[in-house]
């Protein structure tokens, strides 16, 4: 037993001097150490050839090269490795010499040079790479994107980029290395900033524009300095959000000043009639004519100038405070609460959207809805939702009442110097454009009004979809009076989950194919019963197409029409978008009754289809029905 202790012990260590042998000879320190041993050994054997020869003095300040190697790599052990040489050499001399002291003397004195020589590398040595360990540091812990450029006969290409830069970006870290500026930065701009940096010396600032991986823009404050070997550094930052904020208080001055013009037309308009009419009174009481007449147009002409005073003290903060994120949510479920008559529905499916807007922007909503209100008609809902565009995101305030003239569309949003109708929807207008949205009508006359306000690429966001669009918190229990909702038709209170809520959606499916959500895709409705969500529904948003699946009501709570409520939710929700699905062949009356149709395999968007790629293009002989919606029209 001791002799196998003993072997695995013996065993450990010469293993352990196996691999540091390996170490010291492979990878960029062996390098260095063959560098070391192998220049010790040459200028020892020149010296020890020129010995013999004897002319020492011609050859020994050659020993200084291993030791600056040494001492500039190994900092720390650098002196010690010069004094090493010199006793070496020492030692050489004296067998060489049989302690001649001259050469003896020169030796010790050439020993004393070789430590001072390794001291002063390893000083300088030392402090590069303070300096070094300092400027990465600054490098790589920036909150400015930085690039080092070189520059090379097929263009300028990204040597090195910190963190920040690839972040700011949209790209992983180490992804920009070694590609060209052209991948982000238009060559027109390159070029023009490049020239100013060779007639100027270095740019201290200039704005422009980087594009980033997923296409969008990005406005960017930079500067360039040249560096050696045909290098540049190139730092920037973001200031996407400030632009977008001058221009924004730009065009806001704008409107003010047109909006200060047409109020000061209409106070002065008013007043001079008011003034005339008054002049009438007086010449009709002389007359001694009945006035009952001219008082009441003195009455609609002071109403009319009370209710120009009124919007221009309320839109006079126009541009006052720079645009946030408002949560549309919350904008519209006090008009609903606030709505009187249990005749009108009010129907609001925003629950995660945000968007980025002058403040005033909660007035534009509430002007609409109140519009719906005071001229629908015979109107029973307002709905207000939103879809996804090409060029951004649609939000749509629509009505089931009487609807707008199609002569009418545009008119009701111009200023209207003469019966001022189309004062408050001119001014809604004025606001939205500030944040760069715009709004048009375009519904159906008869079948209700639509308005829909068209919001931009970047300033809108759906909360928990991402860093940049944080989630929101939940203000009390799940089902609760706190998170609003909507009831349908059976009574059942339905709404759309917010990103935070998700777990309680992958808790009910657990018997679903344990489908989980995910916020980033999904629109996840539920019915709830007794505060508790009893149905779900899910709309997924595909690269090509939206997809409507995970209806599920767990087994407990079926046969009261839960999956209705929840389908009837996501279907109101969503249903300005063609929605797909795959039905079981059993219940596609169900899906019908909401306008689904049945529909060939092969007209499914293919990330939809590819869900039932096992079924081998029969889904039919899989119990399986493909399904389609089609989109309403906006």
């Amino acid at each position: 037993m001791q002799d196998t202790g003993e072997a695995t012990f013996h065993g450990w260590i010469e293993g352990g001097i196996r691999m540091r042998s390996v170490a010291f000879w492979r990878g960029r320190e062996g390098g260095w150490n063959t560098a070391i041993i192998i220049s010790s050994i040459v200028v020892f054997l020149a010296n020890l050839v020129a010995f013999m020869g004897q002319t020492p003095i011609i050859l020994s300040p050659l020993l200084s090269i291993p030791v600056v190697i040494a001492a500039y790599r190994y900092p720390k052990k650098g002196p010690l490795f010069g004094a090493l040489v010199g006793a070496v050499y020492l030692m050489m001399v004296l067998s060489m010499t049989r302690s001649i002291w001259g050469p003896v003397v020169e030796a010790m004195v050439l020993t004393g040079v070789l430590i001072l020589i390794a001291w002063l590398v390893a000083f300088l040595s030392t402090r590069l790479r303070e300096q070094e360990r300092l400027y990465r540091g600054i490098f790589d812990n920036s909150e400015a994107g930085i690039f080092l450029i070189r520059e090379e006969d097929s263009g300028r290409i990204v040597e090195s980029a910190n963190e920040k830069s690839s972040s700011l970006l949209g790209m992983r870290s180490g992804e920009i290395e070694g590609k060209p500026l052209s991948l982000f930065w238009a060559g027109e701009e390159e070029e023009s900033i490049f020239s100013r940096m060779a007639d100027e010396g270095r740019v201290a600032a200039a704005e422009t524009l980087f594009t980033q991986a997923e296409g969008g823009e990005l406005v960017v404050l930079l500067s360039l300095a040249p560096l050696p070997q045909r290098r540049t550094i190139l730092t920037f930052v973001n200031i996407t959000r400030r632009v977008n904020a001058e221009r924004a208080l730009q065009t806001a001055n704008d409107k003010l000043s047109l909006l200060s013009r047409i109020a000061n037309d209409h106070l002065h308009k008013t007043v001079n009639e008011i003034i005339e009419t008054v002049d009438t009174a007086v010449e009709e009481a002389a007359d001694q004519k009945p006035l009952g007449d001219v008082l009441a147009k003195i009455h609609r002409l002071a109403w009319s100038l009370a209710r120009q005073l009124f919007l221009t003290e309320t839109y006079q903060d126009l541009g006052a405070a720079p645009p946030a994120w408002i949560p549309v949510q919350r904008i519209l479920e006090p008009l609903g609460r606030s709505v009187s008559t249990g005749e009108v529905s009010c129907r609001f499916w925003t629950g995660r959207l945000e968007v980025f807007a002058d403040p005033l922007f909660r007035e534009v909503l509430t002007h609409l809805v109140d519009n719906s209100l005071r001229h629908g008609g015979n109107l029973k809902k307002i709905v207000v939702t939103y879809h996804h565009t090409d060029e951004g995101l649609d939000i749509l305030v629509e009505d089931d009442g009487a609807g707008i003239p199609r002569g009418k569309k545009e008119q009701i949003f111009a200023y209207d110097s003469g019966k001022h109708a189309g004062l408050g929807l001119f001014i809604c207008r004025q606001i939205l454009g500030v944040s760069g949205m715009t709004i048009v009508e375009n519904g159906t006359e008869g079948e209700g009004a639509r308005f829909v306000i068209h919001v931009p690429e970047g300033n809108y966001r759906i909360e928990g979809s991402g860093e940049d669009a944080p989630p929101f918190l939940v203000p009390g229990n799940s089902g609760s009076k706190d998170m609003g909702g909507v009831f349908h038709r059976s009574g059942m209170l339905v709404r759309e989950l917010i990103s935070v809520e998700f777990p309680l959606a992958d808790t009910l499916w657990i018997d679903y194919h344990e489908t989980k959500g995910d916020p980033r895709t999904d629109r996840i409705f539920a019915a709830f019963a007794g505060g508790e969500a009893v149905s779900l529904a899910r709309c997924r948003r595909h690269p090509d197409g939206y997809e409507v699946d995970a209806v599920f009501t767990p087994e407990r709570f079926r046969g009261h029409g839960y999956a209705n409520a929840a389908v009837w939710a996501l279907v109101e929700a969503c249903g300005h978008d063609t929605l797909f699905m795959h039905s079981v062949v059993n219940i596609t009356g169900f899906y019908s009754h909401f306008g689904f149709r049945p529909i060939p395999e092969g007209e499914l968007p293919d990330s939809i289809r590819e869900r039932f790629a096992w079924a081998n293009g029969e889904m039919q002989g899989a119990n399986v029905c493909p399904m389609r919606r089609d989109a309403e029209n906006h």
